[in-house]
């Protein structure tokens, strides 16, 4: 029965669709352990290079892993069968022409969009992270080839609320410590649907706002860093970068950055350097180009870099 009266909650405008036909979950990772039960998955090819948590969560299904490594383009290398299932992880949100050409090839291709929320459906199933480009503290979209029927229930998300308020209120490194406690509480959830909170206010956002920003702040660093750039980037209509994937071999760079409260993350740990994703892990520097910056932003960044 629906309430009436009492105290306010959150008013969120609530007028957009940003779901749409999306399964809507409470994370990325219990997003693939949905497809593994959806297509009945006991083998799977992983990649080397990409978060634990996505190896963990096919462990708790009962899949049986197969790494493969990548090379320099960021696409796999090595024997693969034809008809396995493939997982592939769209890096950084810069990939859409790796996806595209290993969709024609694998048959049963998985995509990892949780760097590339915008990412259109290729494969057999594809899944995103909406907190890695929003603020929320959960929820990812699936698109599936596959329905999986079982009930599920709602998930609560206000007890993961509160580095969200904190970092609005004071700053970042004040609800730090609430924001690694929110990702703890996810490694251990069960597959449910987004929660009501996530709900309201993912649909409040207006996501084709933020795509544009991302795609203007990522033109300006490219324009700065191209010639520098060990990577070849060159956008595809499809990619919509969660960053700036700037590889460049100059040590102390990332501590520079943080000092001057620029937040810079490092994907992955445990990588040997002796590989290709050892340098990736090293010498990657993913620079924050989101809506919540613009060009002035973007210039502050170049100048700590070059300075």
């Amino acid at each position: 029965m629906k309430e009436i009266g009492g105290y306010f909650g959150l008013e969120l405008d609530c007028q957009y669709d940003n779901i749409g036909g999306a399964v809507a979950l409470n994370c990325a990772r219990n997003c693939l352990r949905y497809v593994v039960r959806a297509f009945g998955i006991s083998d799977i090819y992983v990649p080397f290079y990409t978060c634990p948590v996505v190896w963990q969560s096919l462990q708790k299904e009962g899949c049986k892993l197969h790494f493969y490594h990548i090379d320099e383009k960021f696409l796999p290398v090595g024997e693969i069968p034809l008809d396995a299932y493939v997982l592939y992880t769209n890096y950084f949100g810069v990939c859409a022409k790796n996806v595209r050409v290993l969709s024609e090839k694998y048959k049963n291709l998985i995509v990892d969009n949780a760097q590339a929320f915008y990412m259109p459906k290729y494969g057999i199933a594809s899944f995103n992270s909406i907190r890695k480009f929003f603020g929320v503290s959960d929820g990812a979209l699936l698109y599936s080839d596959k329905k999986f029927e079982e009930h599920f229930d709602v998930d609560t998300s206000y007890q993961r609320f509160s580095h969200l308020i904190k970092r609005m209120d004071v700053d970042a490194g004040f609800g730090y410590g609430d924001f690694q406690l929110n990702d703890d509480a996810l490694c251990d959830s069960s597959v449910s649907y987004m929660s009501h909170l996530t709900t309201v206010i993912f649909n409040s956002i207006d996501v084709l706002r933020a795509k544009q920003k991302r795609l203007d702040n990522f033109s300006f660093l490219h324009s700065k860093f191209s010639d520098s750039n060990e990577l070849v980037l060159d956008l595809d209509v499809d990619d919509v970068p969660m960053v700036y994937p700037y590889l460049i071999r100059k040590d102390g760079l990332r501590k520079k950055l943080i000092d001057n409260k620029i937040f810079v993350a490092k994907y992955w740990g445990g990588v040997p350097e002796s590989c290709q994703e050892g340098v990736f892990q090293k010498y990657i520097l993913p620079l924050p180009l989101d809506q919540r910056y613009d060009e002035e932003d973007m210039k502050r960044m170049v100048e700590v870099i070059c300075d």
